[in-house]
């Protein structure tokens, strides 16, 4: 799901944490327009899952509209939805606290950008993440503490060359 979310935000690339791309000579950098949606691998998902990816799809819909049938098959597309679900449940519990304390329409840029800055902090540590995220309304103190509420250890998106 974060692979296809890369694809819709303009100017992000999908990179990796430079420690794990001193160990693994195999992970490079990937330009988003060189991605590529994968096909469903899972026709069903559990009414747990679903009812996750309901939550995670009105936490930001706001900022990512996509509707919950979109959300739901690209869950599907993923090889382990659990796995993506728990990170996604995370991002969501980092935005939740920023969005609920910045709310109204005058904010909504800063909702975006935090929404960013949380996509790119499930791939890659903190410092990286704020820089990545080219950030022009938050500050890198809010984006500190936007990210103090994200618990789980970078994942990088694995992208499969065809």
């Amino acid at each position: 799901m974060r692979k296809l979310i890369l694809i819709a935000i303009c100017a992000v690339f999908v990179t990796s944490c430079k420690d794990e791309a001193k160990q693994n000579s195999n992970i490079e950098t990937t330009p988003i327009e060189g991605l590529t949606q994968g096909p469903v691998v899972h026709k069903a998902l559990t009414d747990e899952q679903l009812a996750k990816i309901k939550d995670i799809q009105e936490t930001f819909n706001e900022v990512y509209p996509v509707s919950l049938d979109e959300t739901i098959t690209n869950f599907k597309r993923d090889q382990n939805p659990d796995n993506e679900i728990n990170i996604w449940q995370n991002m969501a519990n980092a935005y939740k606290p920023y969005a609920l304390n910045n709310g109204g329409e005058e904010k909504l840029g800063a909702r975006k950008e935090a929404f960013k800055l949380i996509l790119m902090r499930s791939m890659m540590p903190d410092q990286e993440a704020i820089s990545s995220s080219d950030l022009k309304i938050l500050s890198e103190k809010e984006a500190q503490a936007i990210l103090k509420n994200y618990t789980l250890e970078a994942k990088p998106v694995k992208v499969e060359k065809r």
